[in-house]
């Protein structure tokens, strides 16, 4: 195979659709995906090493120690799975289900939807929250693991995902970055990674809001304004979402900490606010498919 990345990104967008249609808890997304697995064994080393009885250095070691003894376990796992994903029809269609259960957006926005649901109408924290959860969910969920898959497969998908797992686990829905020094060395590596994923979820963020009324086009502007202690890979598209939609996010807990938005940004979220940030992330979603599909086309009509 000369240039394996149209099938790779082939792969992901069978699996996208396999998520989109069978992803509910009642089909496939009551089974346990990768990332499960992933969440258990960071939580694992994370309770073991990253006691605060012991000083930073020690427990930044332990980080490095364990950095580099699975990032080349799961890159060379990867390399094993990587050969086999065409290996056949029954082969491909195999790893495009498996793939789906990286992504789980059905399932997200199917939690979402029932939180909205069930919460009341003053209920902002929790709208609030669902904003930065679908967010989340599609810059990590589909711009980051597409943008991983298509340069090397399950060879760089996996580290990224044991990474992620550490890193999301600690954090939460903060922006902000961990303080830990045992976690030091996951979020320099991971932000790294998803550095090209996030900047494709950030354009795709801003760019759907030409398409939406009632929008700002700011959001173009707001991902090249810094935050020191940030996470690029959530900084960056929920800030053009919150310039976007007028809306404020809170960087981190705590009373004091600053918020992500313009000045004048609504805290207090709504059903609709929820409704329009949902209606970003779909366009978004189509116009990043677009720009892949483009340079698929582009790539197959290269001699």
């Amino acid at each position: 195979m000369g240039n394996p990345w149209p099938n790779l990104v082939t792969l992901f967008g069978l699996a996208l659709v396999l998520d989109l249609a069978f992803g509910s808890r009642r089909l496939l997304g009551w089974l346990p995906g990768p990332d499960d697995f992933f969440s258990r064994l960071t939580s694992f080393l994370t309770q073991r090493l990253d006691r605060s009885t012991r000083s930073n250095g020690e427990r930044l070691v332990r980080g490095i120690i364990v950095l580099a003894l699975f990032l080349p376990a799961f890159f060379w796992l990867g390399r094993l799975l990587d050969p086999l994903l065409f290996a056949g029809p029954i082969s491909f269609v195999g790893f495009a289900f498996v793939l789906s259960l990286f992504l789980r957006q059905h399932r997200l926005w199917a939690d979402i939807i029932r939180d909205s649901k069930i919460a009341g109408p003053k209920q902002y924290d929790l709208t609030r929250d669902n904003v930065m959860r679908a967010t989340f969910g599609f810059t990590d969920g589909v711009a980051c693991n597409l943008v991983l898959l298509a340069l090397g497969g399950f060879s760089l998908l996996l580290p990224y995902r044991f990474l992620r797992a550490a890193i999301d686990q600690k954090i939460g829905l903060n922006v902000a970055r961990s303080d830990s020094p045992f976690l030091r060395p996951f979020w320099l590596i991971g932000e790294l990674a998803a550095l090209p994923g996030s900047i494709l979820a950030t354009l795709a963020i801003a760019a759907a809001h030409i398409f939406i009324p009632g929008t700002h086009l700011v959001a173009f502007l707001a991902p090249l304004r810094g935050r020191k202690g940030a996470l690029p890979s959530r900084l960056m598209p929920l800030s053009a979402l919150a310039h976007g939609l007028n809306l404020s996010f809170r960087f981190a807990p705590g009373k004091r900490q600053p918020w992500i938005g313009p000045k004048d940004g609504r805290a207090k979220q709504t059903g609709a606010d929820l409704r329009k940030a949902g209606l970003v992330l779909v366009v978004a979603t189509l116009l990043g498919l677009l720009a892949v599909l483009m340079m698929l086309a582009f790539t197959l009509a290269t001699p």
